[in-house]
């Protein structure tokens, strides 16, 4: 039986000096400095440049497409094999980070640095095992593609262009999820309601940046005098154990909430600031739009208010209400609702707007359907295996998600790693983080997978 682990140690310290490299690049969305052939702005296509550079001094074929996405072929085959990975990354804050924000620096047993665990360190990884696996003498049926991305964080829209370009391959995964396997993603719909309502008392509401985050902070200005609403609002905060603050700011009185922020995958998990905050408005203001988040939204991230409320074979729906602007009587929300394909894209544009347009909203939406590979096919069973030969780990099995990922772009792909069960890699937060022996033992479980699914 090959090691795998042993032939990935071979290859540390190479790994780590490539990943140092894509990781001191700042390649985060930069619309002001994108032009022709960086679509999406220098870093990126610095990332793009320095990724193919390594393919190319591996003596590998290497294909750019337009600045949108690039490729490294390895190896021979009859049919090609996909791994599909990203070279962006989302922003950082300028404070809270114990570490240089762009960089992979090695504390202890650690590495920490933008783009170590999503997706530069895990697309490495996967780049990795199968230079290792294309060392090996045996018969194939596909090569290997290694296929990275500029924009998975906004929309991958790079992979969509590089698709329209380029053929899919047979089958694939993308390391930019969980072990020890995903076969399933949730469709997802991003609505954007909008609608005009009489401000009475409130003067605007605020709170939340983007669809997918829910809001941890939300704020209100009202009429009045701070007397009108301090035991009131007080009494609610102390009601739900929430942390807010109650002062005039020049002529108008401010209210603000803080909640609890969580993927917009899982709502449950965090404390919409804004829901709540309009729960509050609802008990003291006559204003159709602060009620009808406290109708639909309030406590109930199932979407069960709303009619929508399913448990299907990827799971039950989720919503999560990201975004509130309030103001000059003009309203804006933004929603993020996950699904089952039980629920059809139109049933739910259909009972959603039932609700919405009652009082008043228009509505643009967005809608990306959902990702479902047989759990028993040999794309998973294989990829399983490996994940357990290298972790012993009987308990976990392959499982479905709410988030989305590249594997939802070409058919036959799943998710495949690179962060461990249980495990915090702080993700788009500060001091991204992933443990040392956790990436290479996942380069060893790439290669494994990769020689058993193109071996004859």
């Amino acid at each position: 039986m090959i090691d795998f682990y042993n032939e990935v140690l071979k290859e540390k310290e190479n790994l780590l000096t490539d990943l140092k490299t894509l990781c001191q690049i700042p390649s985060v969305l930069d619309k002001s400095t994108a032009k022709g052939n960086q679509p999406f702005g220098a870093g990126c296509r610095q990332a793009l440049d320095a990724m193919l550079a390594i393919g190319k001094r591996d003596g590998f074929v290497t294909d750019d497409v337009d600045g949108y996405a690039g490729s490294i072929d390895i190896g021979e085959g009859e049919d090609v094999f996909g791994i599909l990975g990203h070279l962006d990354v989302v922003p950082v804050n300028k404070t809270g980070w114990n570490y240089p924000q762009f960089d992979a620096t090695l504390d202890g047993d650690r590495l920490y640095g933008r783009g170590v665990a999503d997706d530069k360190g895990p697309l490495l990884a996967a780049y990795y095992a199968a230079k290792i696996v294309n060392r090996m003498q045996f018969d194939r049926r596909y090569k290997m593609r290694v296929i990275f991305g500029c924009d998975e964080e906004n929309g991958s829209s790079c992979v969509d262009y590089y698709f329209k370009h380029r053929p899919y391959p047979a089958m694939g995964f993308t390391p930019d999820a969980d072990f020890p396997v995903v076969y399933g993603e949730k469709a997802i719909s991003q609505y954007t309601l909008s609608g005009d309502f009489s401000q009475h008392d409130i003067i605007g509401i605020y709170g939340g940046k983007r669809f997918n985050v829910v809001p941890s902070v939300a704020e209100a200005y009202l009429k009045g005098d701070v007397k009108d609403y301090e035991a009131s609002f007080k009494a609610f905060l102390a009601q739900y154990s929430l942390k807010g603050m109650i002062g005039k700011e020049g002529n108008v009185v401010k209210l603000l909430v803080n909640g609890r922020s969580a993927h917009g995958s899982m709502p449950q998990k965090g404390i919409n600031a804004v829901v709540y905050l309009c729960h509050y408005l609802n008990s003291i203001s006559k204003n159709a739009l602060v009620d009808f988040v406290d109708r639909y939204f309030f406590e109930d991230t199932s979407g069960k208010a709303l009619g929508i409320a399913n448990e299907g074979r990827l799971g039950t729906t989720t919503v999560n209400l990201g975004v509130l602007n309030y103001k000059e009587g003009h309203a804006q929300i933004k929603l993020d609702i996950r699904y089952s394909d039980e629920l059809t894209h139109k049933k739910l544009q259909e009972t959603l707007m039932s609700h919405a347009k009652e009082v008043g909203f228009n509505e643009k939406h967005n809608d990306t359907d959902a990702l479902y590979v047989d759990p028993n096919s040999e794309l998973v069973t294989k990829l399983h295996a490996s994940y357990v030969e290298y972790t012993n780990d009987h308990d976990h099995h392959p499982q479905v998600i709410g988030g989305g990922t590249y594997a939802k772009e070409m058919p036959n792909c799943v998710a495949f790693g690179a962060e461990f069960p249980g495990r915090d890699n702080h993700m788009h937060e500060d001091n991204e983080t992933i443990l040392l022996d956790e990436l290479l033992k996942s380069t060893a479980i790439y290669a494994k997978a990769l020689y058993d699914l193109i071996k004859k």
